[in-house]
């Protein structure tokens, strides 16, 4: 019985290293592992952290920004990003809980040093990193992951949870490029 008990331990802590390593959420059930990993392609629990520590942090920016803007364009930008992206992350949570998954409740690090860096800046500084960082650059990452998605995640729903939501993120973008323009 105890080494049975020392076997089933190490498993779960095989597979909780195995998800804090790839990045991807631990199942609600610590005996069941992910039927989604596969080698070579995108993983469906690693694009959901993606995916949600992106739209948590996209949200958190555009919050900061309808605030510290300067230019009402920006704040009107950012409005439409807290608007589309909490609708998105609130269907990727809907698709994730059905899964018996959990999303990572803290932002990814990188992002954080990103926030810290915007609540930095103030003025017209503060809109032209906004629009760079978060709308053009933030986006074309986003475009990518979601592109990838599209084609290589094993989850039917949440295949087409990222093909449906690409042409919002195309749209973010190329407003994101149209105010960066007409703001040099």
């Amino acid at each position: 019985m105890k080494k049975m008990l020392e076997t089933r331990s190490r498993a779960l802590m095989l597979v909780c290293l195995a998800a804090l390593a790839g990045g991807c959420a631990a199942p609600e059930n610590p005996g069941m592992t992910p039927t989604t990993l596969r080698p070579g392609g995108l993983q469906d629990p690693q694009f959901v952290t993606a995916a949600a520590g992106n739209g948590r942090y996209e949200v958190q920016a555009s919050r900061l920004a309808m605030y510290r803007a300067a230019s009402p364009q920006v704040r009107s930008y950012a409005q439409m990003l807290v608007d589309h992206h909490t609708r998105a992350n609130n269907e990727l949570m809907d698709l994730v809980r059905a899964r018996g998954m959990r999303l990572p409740g803290v932002l990814p690090r990188d992002k954080g040093a990103k926030l810290d860096r915007l609540a930095s800046a103030s003025g017209g500084e503060f809109d032209r990193m906004y629009i760079r960082i978060v709308g053009i650059e933030d986006h074309q990452a986003d475009i990518a992951l979601f592109e990838r998605a599209s084609r290589e995640l094993r989850d039917p729903e949440l295949r087409a949870w990222a093909s449906k939501t690409l042409p919002a993120l195309r749209s973010h973008l190329d407003a994101a490029q149209s105010l960066g323009s007409a703001m040099r």
